[in-house]
């Protein structure tokens, strides 16, 4: 089980999640159903560079980019092609201490 720690848009009242992994790249965060996201790397081709708030920081407990994976939340369509990931609120998740926050 996971901390959120920030709250996560659309379900802001819960304060932990689990994870569920279909592989390397894409997960479900396990609320009352179920969040598709991506992690950043299936999205190799595409350069990211932001900047991430002290308090967050904090927050999650991120002193270095080992400490966390980026993810993204996905809305699946048919065709796939035609499906949306958000690219504006990354979700960060503090695999060793457990926490897990989106950024907006």
């Amino acid at each position: 089980m996971y901390k959120v720690v920030l709250p996560i848009l659309g379900f802001e009242d819960f304060k932990s999640s689990s994870i569920e992994k279909i592989d390397d790249f894409f997960s479900f965060l396990v609320f009352d159903e179920k969040i598709t996201v991506v992690n950043i790397n299936v999205l190799n081709k595409v350069s990211f560079d932001f900047q991430i708030d002290e308090d967050v920081l904090e927050k999650l407990k991120i002193k270095s980019k080992e400490d966390f994976d980026t993810y993204f939340c996905v809305v699946s369509q048919e065709p796939v092609e035609h499906s949306i990931i958000n690219l504006v609120s990354p979700i960060f998740i503090n695999e060793k201490e457990k926490l897990i926050g989106q950024y907006i």
